[in-house]
């Protein structure tokens, strides 16, 4: 039996792990062609739950497009691969497909010829076109009236929606509201994992998106569920596991999806020879993943200043502790706010920690925490 533990990559269907709320809620929000704003830490598998959205809704015979604003350097760039997977989503037959996007006028074919003859269409902005926003609006109006035309619902997901602050964020926010709050045969899921911007975009009045849609936010998966979960797996491949041991390894994953489903995966390779898990196995895990990750770890710490290895020390020995916490500079000899302020700011901006929407701060990889102790320790043998 191959391994079940999957990460990494998209996990989808059986392999996924329990999100059957977040789905059903996703599901039921996308039925009505609502508009929902997801946002979620990343490691958490916010993109493995969009694909299982996408999968659920293709049952249901619903045309979905998924875009990665990650990939787009600029509005011209986003509008072409817009209104390309919309447009794919509702006419499979590459003819009809060329002709339906022949008559944009700020938007043009790109055909490749392949080897054998096979043929690829693209959209991109038109030569010449100085304003690539209205060529979005023109894609978005389209999508609209192209899904009124063929009686469907189309659903658009655009994944690292955070990202829009790269472009003209606000500019681009009022062309967004203006074109989609008319939209009726068009669901939008927005989902990014920079939770600050996110909020900012969706709970302040000045900004163009203020209540436009739904806010979700994606938390742990409920331990019992996930203990069900990683239960089952195990007990169909044949293995044996301690009274609390799966317990254990959700503790030591952080309740983060992304970690756990990698401790599962390395425990799952460890012990199949014989096929039993021991607590010592398990609380290898972790040492196994830092022994793994020890150079990029090193790269990312080699970056950091001696006041932010200071606050990352600090930050990876009391997790619980707010940083500008009075507590937590008598604790750690931190100090001034604004210099610890500073440093955060910085850490958040290399991508080391991440401010979660309460104002807490995390590591962005909790397991590099334990690297950061667990080398700590070693060096100072």
């Amino acid at each position: 039996m191959e391994n079940p533990f999957r990460y990494g990559g998209v996990v989808r269907r059986a392999y996924f792990a329990d999100r059957e709320e977040e789905l059903r809620i996703l599901e039921r929000e996308m039925g009505s062609c609502g508009r929902v704003f997801l946002v979620s830490p990343r490691r958490f598998g916010k993109t493995c739950l969009l694909f299982n959205l996408m999968d659920r809704l293709d049952d249901r015979e619903f045309a979905t497009a998924y875009i990665d604003l990650s990939a787009h350097p600029d509005v011209a760039s986003f509008a072409g691969a817009l209104t390309l997977q919309t447009s794919r989503a509702l006419e499979s037959n590459t003819e009809r497909l060329i002709k339906l996007i022949s008559g944009f006028q700020r938007l043009r074919p790109k055909i490749d010829v392949g080897p054998d003859g096979s043929i690829s269409v693209g959209i991109e902005a038109s030569a010449g076109e100085s304003e690539p926003l209205k060529a979005l609006l023109e894609g978005l109006s389209h999508a609209e009236d192209l899904a009124t035309r063929k009686k469907r619902k189309l659903i658009i997901i655009i994944d690292e929606f955070s990202d829009l602050s790269k472009y003209n964020g606000v500019t681009i926010e009022k062309v967004l509201r203006s074109e989609i709050q008319r939209h009726e045969h068009v669901g939008y899921v927005l989902s990014g994992s920079e939770q600050s911007v996110m909020l900012s975009m969706v709970q302040e009045r000045d900004r163009p998106l203020f209540k436009l849609g739904r806010l979700m936010a994606l938390g742990p998966i409920p331990r019992n569920q996930y203990k069900t979960f990683i239960a089952g797996w195990l007990q169909k491949g044949g293995f044996q596991y301690p009274s609390g041991g799966i317990e254990r390894i959700l503790t030591l994953g952080n309740d983060v999806p992304h970690d756990i489903q990698r401790l599962c995966h390395i425990m799952w390779e460890l012990a199949s020879v014989d096929q039993e898990i021991t607590p010592a196995l398990i609380e290898l895990l972790p040492k196994e993943i830092v022994r793994q990750d020890s150079p990029f770890y090193e790269m990312l710490w080699q970056t950091a200043t001696q006041t932010q290895k200071a606050l990352l020390i600090a930050v990876a020995k009391d997790p619980g502790l707010s940083p500008l916490s009075k507590e937590f500079m008598l604790k750690h000899r931190m100090s001034p706010p604004s210099s610890i302020r500073a440093s955060l700011q910085s850490l958040v901006k290399k991508g080391i920690l991440y401010r979660d929407i309460e104002g807490r701060y995390h590591f962005s990889d909790q397991l590099m925490s334990f690297w950061i102790v667990h080398s700590l320790q070693e060096r100072n043998m």
